[in-house]
């Protein structure tokens, strides 16, 4: 019976992420044609120099983005709270003993 169990949740959990990966790959689409409508109005308002300006505007956005991301993992640290927790278990072993 438990196999079942476990066979039922693996079956949910892949169909769950099933579900993640399309509603991602919508979602990239999506975004992709919005860019891209984007650029046409852009190319048809501003020529040249509105895509120069667009595509300078994905860049700083990118390099921002990547500067928070390598200042995040810079200060990351693992299970900050586990080496507390673990003396206070024992503290409350022992003190059981």
């Amino acid at each position: 019976m438990l196999t079942v169990e476990f066979q039922e949740q693996r079956v949910r959990l892949f169909n769950a992420l099933l579900l993640l990966l399309a509603s991602v790959a919508v979602v990239f689409f999506t975004l992709a044609l919005a860019l891209f409508v984007l650029g046409v109005i852009v190319w048809v308002e501003f020529g040249v120099k509105g895509i120069f300006a667009f595509n300078a505007l994905g860049l700083v956005s990118t390099l921002l983005a990547y500067w928070r991301l390598r200042v995040r993992l810079k200060n990351w640290s693992s299970l900050p709270g586990t080496p507390t927790e673990l003396r206070k278990d024992r503290d409350c072993l022992e003190g059981k003993r």
